[in-house]
């Protein structure tokens, strides 16, 4: 009577433990379990696990990435060329797409040129702290997948994002075709001088400076082993945002980051960075900054770019130079 008891309790809880895992993996709030058709739900997907798998399950599709965090999502891949796809995700950091650029060149994707935006997040952020962010957890060859995926099981975390799911009702148009075509999203939104009051300085950007360099030469030195084209730039930031990182001490990682790889840089003080206009909010740059940026790096030549590169918008940094330019500052 007490083993039939017994294997009846056992059975009760295996039911509710599939239950709970069939739950979780139907609402799937990070789109981690349908990163085939990820669904424009109100919650951001886990855009690195997303992308990522998606590119190993289409290692004929691309050869060029842009990688970086949500800023160079308004960098039009389309406009590189049509096998180019942008990677951005939140908080894109350089050892989390050195991991993945290993895993795109073991799965036999021809990789042949990569573009790296980088600012302050890049140098303020550990990307040790995404592991515990199911947002930024980051996709990992030879990870065991029981190991990742153990925390999107939990059935009080999709629960919990139901309330979210359920408010949404601002699906974006062509949210699923430029996921998987291009990787670029497009924001709604303006920065207005209302807005830029409510923004402050992240309170967890700490000094990561030193590691980021260090992630940032190895990501090179892979590059260059394998042939592979690496195109480094810095992103426009809107003035203050930039002042702030200054005050951080972001001028000395400029500074050193010449000493790693060379660098196009647009962030500064200029026509870009001090026009709100070209911002959707404090930190993010629209398409048409984007696409001015492209032109600089196709070394494009037009009245207008000339005028904004006489005032250091996308001056190219070496060595040589760094302290003449960041200097300027």
């Amino acid at each position: 009577m007490k083993r039939k008891l017994a294997f009846k309790l056992i059975l009760l809880g295996v039911l509710c433990a599939v239950f709970a895992c069939g739950v979780s993996v139907a609402i799937d709030p990070y789109n981690v379990f349908h990163w085939k058709d990820a669904r424009d739900n109100g919650v951001e997907p886990n855009k690195n696990y997303v992308k990522t798998r998606y590119v190993l399950h289409n290692p004929d599709r691309y050869d060029t990435f842009i990688f970086g965090n949500s800023r160079v999502g308004s960098i039009d891949a389309a406009k590189i060329s049509d096998t180019c796809y942008n990677m951005y995700y939140s908080e894109g950091l350089p050892a989390e797409h050195y991991e993945n650029l290993k895993a795109f060149v073991q799965a036999g994707v021809d990789v042949k040129t990569v573009y790296l935006g980088i600012d302050d997040v890049t140098c303020f952020v550990d990307p040790a702290i995404h592991d515990d962010q199911l947002i930024r957890r980051p996709y990992r060859a030879g990870e065991r997948k029981l190991a990742f995926f153990m925390d999107y099981l939990d059935p009080s975390v999709a629960l919990q994002s139901l309330e979210t799911i359920c408010a949404y009702t601002g699906e974006e148009p062509g949210f699923g075709d430029r996921l998987y075509s291009t990787g670029n999203y497009y924001l709604d939104t303006s920065l207005t001088a209302e807005s830029l009051e409510l923004e402050e300085w992240p309170n967890y950007f700490e000094w990561y400076g030193e590691g980021a360099l260090e992630d940032i030469r190895e990501l090179k030195d892979f590059c260059d082993a394998q042939g592979i084209g690496l195109v480094v730039f810095v992103n426009p930031e809107y003035e203050r945002r930039f002042s702030e990182a200054v005050e951080h001490g972001y001028l000395d990682f400029l500074r050193e980051l010449a000493e790693v790889t060379d660098y196009y840089c647009f962030c500064g003080y200029n026509d870009v960075t001090t026009d709100m206009d070209n911002y959707h909010d404090i930190s993010h740059y629209r398409q048409q900054v984007g696409d001015a940026m492209i032109q600089v790096m196709k070394g494009e030549n037009t009245d207008k770019l000339r005028d904004l590169q006489a005032q250091g918008f996308g001056t190219y940094v070496t060595a040589e130079n760094a302290e003449e330019v960041v200097g300027n500052f």
